[in-house]
């Protein structure tokens, strides 16, 4: 199932129109259309605002349903999705449950982010605790007006709700993996 078509059938288990998500993360009524109707592809920020509008962790738009308890996932069927307002490319390492029932604990994957740039553009804020890990490179997090050097094999983490902003300001990728813990809906 694609993203839009998947955003649709949430929004409808959910008994929302498409006018109430539209006013509820601030686009118009056709942007909800054409992305339900895979026509555009949203930025990032506007991914992360839907499904918190929809109570859905966001993994569940980029991984297909699989079958409970235990869960392999060989590197070629991870779902990889790059996004160029982030200037980075995302590996979902945990898959996502299609039951309702149960809710994921937490969501991690492997990143990968553009040589000298800031991840995004505006500061990242989400109601989840995030850990990140430098596998390569070295990354800086700028938050609360402190700059936190992360370098290749050291780690940072960042409670719920604390606004943030990434930096890569070197001439190679910094490369790691991220463990986010969304709301349990």
């Amino acid at each position: 199932m694609l993203i839009g078509e998947k955003i649709r059938s949430i929004r409808k288990e959910k008994n929302m129109t498409i006018s109430a998500l539209a006013d509820q993360i601030g686009v118009t009524t056709g942007y909800i259309s054409q992305i339900e109707r895979d026509l555009i592809d949203p930025s990032l920020s506007v991914l992360r605002r839907l499904c918190k509008a929809l109570q859905t962790p966001l993994s569940v738009l980029f991984t297909e349903e699989v079958t409970l308890g235990v869960i392999a996932s060989p590197a070629e069927s991870r779902t990889a999705v790059r996004f160029e307002d982030k200037k980075s490319t995302y590996e979902f390492l945990t898959p996502y449950i299609k039951d309702r029932e149960i809710s994921p604990r937490m969501e991690v994957f492997y990143y990968k982010t553009d040589p000298n740039c800031w991840v995004s553009e505006e500061v990242m804020i989400h109601e989840a605790d995030e850990c990140n890990y430098i596998l390569k490179g070295e990354a800086e997090y700028h938050i609360d007006g402190e700059v936190y050097i992360v370098k290749e094999g050291g780690s940072i983490y960042i409670p719920e709700n604390t606004p943030h902003r990434i930096r890569n300001k070197a001439n190679e990728c910094v490369e790691g993996i991220a463990i986010i813990t969304p709301p349990i809906y």
